[in-house]
């Protein structure tokens, strides 16, 4: 299963939660309580900047269930406004990837 592509858009001193149920093709949640979520935020200027937040768990994880979340000073720690990320699942040297896409934190005008 290829990884789907979604573009996130964040308010300037917001955060970021999401919650996904990782599925196969015919629906059925999968087993993920050996893994960990995560995602990995890369600048669009500089690539070897990557900032990786790990994500939890909803339930046991055996219903494919978790959430990540990115508090708002962690996003404006980044120092950068538009770069790219990736949400995957880790199991030792192993990262099943899930979503990936554009990232934009957009300034708020008064």
């Amino acid at each position: 299963m290829s990884a789907a592509k979604y573009d996130l858009i964040i308010s300037e001193g917001a955060g970021l939660s999401l919650s996904l149920v990782y599925k196969d093709n015919a629906g059925t949640a999968i087993d993920i309580s050996a893994k960990t979520p995560r995602i990995r935020i890369t600048d669009n200027v500089y690539d070897e900047t990557t900032d990786t937040f790990n994500g939890t768990l909803t339930t046991d994880g055996t219903d494919g269930a978790f959430t990540i979340t990115v508090s708002s000073a962690q996003i404006e720690a980044l120092g950068f406004r538009d770069g790219r990320f990736i949400i995957d699942l880790v199991e030792g040297d192993t990262s099943i990837q899930l979503v990936y896409g554009k990232l934009k934190v957009k300034e708020l005008k008064y």
